[in-house]
Formats: structure tokens, sequence, C-alpha cells
């Protein structure tokens, strides 16, 4: 499935998902507005189709306003051979939505004075000590020498030179080395041939960068070596860095690299499309199992010979996701303890790219729908119409999304998020710029 896997999507949640009335497939609750009238089919007929159609196999949707849930919809199946019906607490692959909160518990450790966002990478990993750019990535391009030391800011912003595999987004020649060597690949988060998290990190250091660190956003496995740092740092594997850090302090109780067997029953099927010859024009169904899933398997989560990934390893449900994003955009207020101060916090909500790529850095990677876009910690700036990234008020809302068809938006401007999780990798189904305009029209008066 090389050069398929589209991890860029637009945007989807965030907001605290305090309540925990159910919706029947098909059926749309909201559970704070009891009694009060708003035209459902502006969200229904933005994504129930998908499922009519037989594109997916179901979906959870959440909206939240002022920190409290204002609809839910939950669609056909979140596991269609086990009869798993979506909802908040089914556990899904959120594969790149992993990026923001490793972003955050580094942050945590910059706020504490564990790390300097100018540290360089090489105190960390000694290895990354005699790294070499090769320019665009390119083998007929002569080896150059850093220009200056890759950053924790560098890794933050994805602007440290690194790529990813060509199954993934990766677009150089040595994104093609990548995945020759398995080098954090996304099948490997089923069953990886190169082994742990230090594995692939040796791997990597032994590779030339495709950009002089600071220069360009080149999407990558920036996030991986930065839960590598954490490791190193706090002197514990990432999955227990992550459950003190941010999980235990914000009640995420089902975010996990690893989903226990005995809560397989809350794991979603992992779908991708189907490959098939339809004879004459209709309804057929357009998604299958996931092919590659090793005998045992549904997802992602359930092995141990594996690495931890904090680039796109975590599995979640909608109700922790939201818990998550609900500190993004509240603050400690609900935190159990004080995680950061919030001028650090307020970090993820400022563009971090270098001024000279405006508002196209992100379309190297991810093409035109990413103009008037910028980046910040962790999170995906999308601006109003000719905006600057510079200008706070030209931010329209702040997104990122799954390699498996998830999602999220944070739209401060109008007190509005949303979480989609849908199983279907690559994903192929962005709705998000709909959902957050439906959002607006239904929720802001």
């Amino acid at each position: 499935m090389r050069k398929s896997i589209e991890i860029f999507c637009k945007a989807l949640v965030f907001g605290l998902l305090l309540g925990q009335a159910y919706a029947q497939p098909g059926e749309i609750s909201n559970p704070s507005n009891q009694g009060k009238e708003f035209d459902q089919a502006l969200i229904t007929d933005i994504l129930v189709p998908l499922v009519n159609d037989q594109l997916v196999s179901g979906f959870h949707l959440s909206i939240f306003k002022s920190r409290e849930k204002v609809l839910e919809l939950n669609v056909g199946y979140a596991d269609e051979a086990n009869k798993i019906e979506p909802s908040s607490d089914v556990l899904y692959s959120i594969a790149s939505m992993s990026k923001p909160i490793v972003s955050l518990a580094t942050l945590v450790l910059v706020d504490r004075g564990k790390l300097s966002l100018e540290d360089p990478v090489k105190k960390f990993i000694p290895a990354f000590n005699d790294l070499l750019v090769l320019e665009d990535g390119d083998y007929d391009n002569s080896a150059e020498a850093l220009d200056r030391d890759m950053t924790i800011h560098d890794l933050l912003t994805h602007t440290s030179g690194l790529t990813y595999s060509e199954d993934i987004t990766g677009r150089e020649e040595i994104a093609q080395l990548y995945a020759k060597l398995d080098i954090f690949a996304i099948d490997g988060l089923f069953q990886s041939k190169l082994g742990d998290l230090d594995a692939h990190i040796a791997a990597l250091a032994e590779l030339p960068l495709v950009a002089q660190p600071g220069t360009q956003f080149v999407y990558s496995v920036s996030t991986d070596v930065l839960g590598k740092i954490l490791e190193e740092v706090e002197g514990e594997s990432l999955d227990k860095v992550l459950q003190r850090l941010i999980f235990d302090p914000l009640g995420m109780s089902d975010t996990t690299f690893r989903v226990p067997e005995n809560e397989t029953k809350r794991l979603s099927q992992l779908y991708s499309p189907r490959v098939a010859t339809y004879p004459i024009p209709g309804v057929y169904k357009r998604y299958q199992e996931y092919p590659n899933l090793p005998e045992g398997q549904k997802n992602f989560g359930q092995s141990d010979r594996t690495y931890l990934s904090g680039g796109a390893g975590l599995m979640s449900s909608a109700r922790d996701y939201g818990r998550f994003l609900d500190f993004l955009a509240h603050g400690n207020a609900n935190a159990v303890e004080s995680l950061l101060g919030s001028a650090t916090l307020d970090l993820m909500f400022t563009n971090q790219l270098p001024q000279a790529l405006g508002s196209s850095g992100l379309v190297y990677n991810f093409g035109p729908s990413a103009d008037n876009a910028a980046f910040t910690y962790g999170l995906g700036i999308r601006l109003v119409d000719g905006g600057n990234p510079a200008k706070r008020e030209d931010h329209d809302y702040y997104f990122w999304a799954g390699a498996a068809n998830t999602g999220f938006w944070i739209d401060p401007k109008h007190g509005l998020s949303g979480v989609l999780m849908i199983q279907h990798l690559p994903t192929q189904y962005d709705r998000i710029a709909e959902l957050v305009e439906a959002s607006r029209i239904i929720f802001s008066n």
C-alpha cells in the first residue's frame, strides 16, 4: 500500500466528553441540549452516506461546546463481524493523533526544566552526532555537513530533516530506503521486523537527512525520536512516561500502546479498501478487513513484538481523547494536577514554522489541500482565507488526524470541537472541513 497512506486530514475534535448518553446506530443524541431543536441533517448528510454507500463499516462522532457534549452520533459497526457498535468507549487506532500527546508530554518536561527547546538531539541520542544531509533526499546530490544541530524544537515541528517511509508520506529517494529497512513502517506496528524502538533509532541514525534542520516542514518520524528522548530524560519506557505525565493526570484510562486482552471486546476492526470488479452500477461493499493483519490480530495494539511509536502507536477512545483535547483548550482547570504553565501550553497554539514557509509549508507532503495552513507543536492550523500564520486572529481552527481516518478539531472562536473515529486505512474520506462548518451553523448560537 506504498504511497497510499494519507496521514494528513484537515480536522476534527476537542472538548470534554462529560456526558455518557449513548446513541444507537443511526441515531443522534444531543445530551446537553435535550428538548432543543437542531437541523441534524446538516451532520448526517455529511457522514451517514459513507455507511449507506458501504464505503466504511461505521463511525463515531462527538461534538462539544463549552466543555459539554452537545452531539453524539454512532452509525454502523466498529467491528462488523463481532457486531461491536461504535461508541465513545470503543478503542481505535489513533495513529498520528499520538503526535500531539507526545508533543504535550515534551512541553511538560520543558516547563519543568528537564528539557530545553533548543537542546540538540545528540545530547540525548549520541548516534545523531554525525548526521549528514542529502539535499532533497536525492542520491544524486552530494552529502553535506549540518549547518547546525537538530534540536527538540525541530522534532516538534517536523523541521528536523528526517522523513517518513515511502509507504506513509515519504516522497524522497531516502524514503525508499526507510521502507526497505522497515524503519518506523506502519505494518511494523503489528509486528516489527527491525525490532524495538532502540533498533529503529539506531537504523535511522545511519541515514542522511533530506533537508537542513529548521528549513523545511517534512512530515516525518520526528515524534518517534522525541519518544526516545522522553525515555532517556525520564529513565523509563515511553508507555510509562506518558502514563505518568499525561494519562493519569487527565484520567485517560483507555489510552495505551497495548490493548489488554480482556479489553479486546471494545477494540475496533481495522479495514481497508476492497479491490474488486463490480459488474453493474450499484452499492457494493467497498471495504474489507485490513489484508496485512497477522493471525489473531484485528487491529494495532495487540502485539508485544513491535516498538513503542510516539508518532503513530497509541490506541484510544473518543472519550479519552476528548479529555486530552479539553486540557489543550482549557488548561489546568480540569486536571488532577497542574501539568504545565499557560505560557508553555500556549506554544501549541502559536505557529512554530519558519516565517519563510508562509502558509504553504505543509503542501510539500500533503498537496494543494494543505495550502493556507500552518503548524504548531503537534497541531495543524487552518487559516482564514489569506491569513497570516503569525497572527492568532487569522487562525481559523486547529486540527490533526490519523492514518486510519480518525481526526479532531479545536475551534476556539466558536467554543466548539469534535472527534471522529473511523477505522479505514488509508484515509480516504476527509469530511472535516464540512463538519466544522456544519457544527458552527448548528451550535454557534
